[in-house]
């Protein structure tokens, strides 16, 4: 009787084993060449990854808060049945402040965690992406709107053919000079408004009028911002000084 019993004994020890077969230690160092304290709050992540795909073994990484700088000490535990079933393995690392990725390992460190041993990992500096700027918010009373010139330089405007302005929300500017159509492009920033020079048709009118267009386009280069009230525009220099006087069309 006592053999039987015996028996079931070992099968049941054998059966149990590996659910409690010990844990493997995976220890090492982290470390950077580049002379930077790291920021307070800052994590250490050490994973292991299939070689060479790269992918993490799942179950076998760890986030450890860092304690002093570099070089940095880990011991990561890993299930012992990951030696047998993962195949060659290799050791990554990331040192996080939040969400940024910091400094990151290049390529995987190998390791045998049948026989394993202390690691070194190099890792370098990420390139932390530059915010990017929100575009300046477009005057809703300055886009789209078609202007009407009445001065240029505090002299009326004179001109069978209506003198315009239109800037679109692509900030492409174009309308009449009186004798030729123009177009340029714009630049808007709060209160700063400037125009690059204008490209024009090359139709001949009179003297008076062609003088009337070369004020006009100087006016468009000089202008550095620009004042609206009501349904009136006015274009001024870096001085604060009008250039050209407008009205929106139809007004």
């Amino acid at each position: 009787m006592l053999k039987p019993v015996l028996a079931l004994a070992l099968l049941l020890l054998v059966m149990i084993a590996p659910a409690q077969a010990a844990h493997l230690t995976v220890t090492g160092e982290v470390f950077y060449r580049e002379r930077i304290a790291l920021p307070q709050g800052a994590t250490l992540y050490v994973g292991l990854v299939t070689m060479p795909s790269g992918n993490p073994v799942v179950g076998a990484g760890a986030a450890i808060p860092i304690r002093g700088q570099v070089p940095l000490q880990f011991s990561l535990n890993i299930r012992s049945d990951t030696a047998t079933e993962a195949g060659p393995l290799g050791v990554v690392a990331e040192i996080r402040s939040g969400q940024t990725v910091l400094f990151r390992s290049s390529a995987a460190v190998p390791v045998d965690l049948l026989a394993p041993g202390p690691v070194s990992i190099l890792v370098t500096r990420q390139k932390l992406q530059e915010p990017v700027p929100e575009p300046p918010t477009l005057d809703p009373r300055l886009i789209g709107t078609v202007w009407t010139v009445t001065s240029i330089a505090g002299s009326p405007a004179q001109s069978d053919t209506p003198m315009t302005l239109e800037i679109a929300p692509d900030l492409r500017a174009d309308g009449s000079a009186g004798c030729n159509s123009y177009f340029t492009q714009a630049s808007l920033d709060d209160t700063a408004l400037r125009f690059g020079l204008a490209a024009a048709t090359r139709k001949a009118c009179t003297p008076r009028l062609m003088a009337q267009e070369t004020a006009f386009f100087a006016a468009l280069a000089a202008t550095a911002g620009y004042e609206i009230s009501g349904n009136s525009l006015r274009l001024l220099d870096a001085a604060g000084i009008p250039l050209i006087g407008l009205v929106a069309s139809g007004e």
